[in-house]
């Protein structure tokens, strides 16, 4: 009797794997044949096509493993036809494939989607500027029955006609991206007409299994014409929703968005809301957003918010979301008194990435303690005044008073597994000016990212602190960091990773 081995085991392969990297995997394809046979199946699964494309004898052989294909070229996925269906691809992302005969290329290729019978994800850019382009997408959508995920682009502009036929054939989609501009010229009596015709028609469309939406591109045309979209389209869509759990208005710019996102909100048209991603707003919409998080019914765990938060959506998510929001990205800076606010109010925040003006108005704010306790990753710039206009910097500066603040609630955040310190972040190590030695007490610490403009301060000194006190680390992100920092972390920590990019 053969005796068995790890090997003989799918399910203990597919574990293991599931803690390596696409770099692992190769190495492991490469040790013997038995690896191979193993390790190379999975490796197939997730099939990269930016680099090269497979060729026809090569895809047919391993069409049995591949999952999902990435980054593959309109043109060449014509060529790869012969290849197609592949038994079990789920997944097909199209990379930009931008040439004067793209269209013609796209009526080719779409009919061979429809033959791929598993496919449940697809990230596509097409020509729908073109009528044939567009009449045939339609067809091909139609026809692909188990897709679940869908990422639509398209650079032309799309008439309200168009889009309310996509929407027809997805509402049994649980993920829909559409960046698909309308046309920002003058808007005629007749494509009002057709905004007005599309709205009814949505309107009457069966309830969507949507769980996620995203409109990454601009969603109004004129200033005169902007709820043109938001009326016809965007809301009615919104309202036959039940189960939207993300919702991603990256270019929302107007105020009238807000104030429709707030009456489907306050109708418990999106009863399952919970994570929110909002483009740039000024003062006076952000107030129209303060009112629409006043009405999530069931408390957002995540906000994307690109902007300094207003007072108004500051007490807004303190008094509605404290109990549930964990994940909060501010990018844009946000003054002292505003981000303790909001550390003393969000008790169950995980992660957060923000910008602090560290300003010289708020010495009553240094007595305000943070309650986030449980916090995992903190991704952290600051911005002095002083150093702004020309003064000594964080060194002897009153805002020295308000980094050391910073720093010392920092260190009482001791469930911190990732700790990244932006560009602007000077003068925080352990010379005597220096803020590192307060964070001794974060001893779950496990990624940190340090600036690049503050490398020159780290040394053999930094580098024998980190193994002290830190005894859980094991990357660290250190781009042109010095040489005796890097081999005196390695000496001490030889498990530790030391890498020559940005944390992500």
């Amino acid at each position: 009797m053969e005796k068995t081995t790890p090997f003989d085991i799918p399910l203990l392969i597919n574990e293991i794997c599931q803690y390596l990297s696409r770099k692992d995997l190769t190495r492991c394809v490469l040790v013997s044949k038995a690896w191979a046979a193993s390790f190379s199946m999975v490796l197939w699964r997730d099939l990269d096509c930016s680099r090269a494309t497979p060729d026809i004898p090569t895809l047919m052989r391993q069409r049995e493993h591949i999952r999902i294909m990435r980054n593959i070229f309109m043109w060449k996925a014509g060529n790869i036809r012969e290849a197609l269906p592949l038994l079990h691809l789920q997944g097909l992302e199209f990379g930009d494939s931008r040439n004067h005969d793209v269209h013609r290329t796209e009526i080719r290729v779409l009919p061979l989607l429809e033959r791929i019978s598993t496919l449940q994800h697809l990230q596509i850019s097409l020509s729908l500027g073109h009528d044939n382009v567009c009449q045939q997408w339609i067809r091909t959508l139609a026809g692909l029955s188990q897709l679940k995920s869908l990422s639509l682009r398209s650079e032309q502009f799309v008439d309200s006609k168009v889009i309310q036929d996509i929407l027809g054939l997805c509402h049994r989609l649980e993920r829909l991206s559409l960046d698909i501009p309308n046309n920002e010229s003058y808007i005629e009596e007749e494509d009002r007409q057709e905004y007005r015709n599309a709205k009814v028609a949505i309107e009457r469309m069966p309830e969507m299994r949507l769980r996620e939406l995203s409109f990454p591109s601009n969603i109004r045309s004129s200033d005169s014409d902007a709820p043109l979209f938001v009326e016809n389209i965007l809301q009615p869509l919104l309202g036959r929703c039940p189960r939207m759990e993300k919702l991603d208005l990256t270019r929302i710019e107007k105020e009238a968005t807000l104030q429709h996102l707030s009456k489907v909100l306050k109708d418990n048209k999106l009863p399952k809301l919970r994570h929110f991603i909002i483009g740039y707003l000024d003062e006076s919409p952000q107030e129209a957003l303060a009112e629409a998080l006043s009405h999530v019914e069931c408390g957002l765990e995540s906000l994307v918010f690109p902007c300094e938060p207003s007072d108004s959506v500051i007490q807004s998510l303190i008094q509605y979301h404290s109990r549930t929001l964990t994940t909060l990205v501010l990018d844009s800076s946000i003054l002292l008194c505003g981000f303790s606010n909001l550390m003393a109010g969000l008790p169950n925040l995980r992660s957060l990435r923000s910008t602090i003006k560290v300003d010289r108005y708020s010495e009553d704010i240094l007595d305000k303690h943070w309650e986030c306790h449980d916090l995992r990753i903190l991704r952290l710039s600051l911005f002095s005044f002083d150093s702004a206009i020309g003064g000594s910097g964080w060194r002897g500066s009153r805002s020295k008073l308000r980094l050391d603040y910073v720093f010392s609630e920092v260190a009482k955040l001791t469930s911190m597994q990732v700790l990244v310190l932006g560009d602007n972040v000077e003068d925080l190590y352990l010379n005597r000016h220096g803020c590192l030695a307060q964070l001794a007490n974060l001893k779950e610490l496990k990624v940190f990212d340090l600036a690049e403009i503050s490398h020159k301060a780290f040394g053999k000194q930094e580098a024998l602190w980190m193994v002290k006190n830190w005894p859980k680390l094991l990357q660290v992100y250190a781009r042109n960091a010095p040489v005796i920092f890097k081999e005196t972390l390695l000496e001490k920590r030889p498990l530790v990773e030391i890498l020559n990019q940005e944390y992500r």
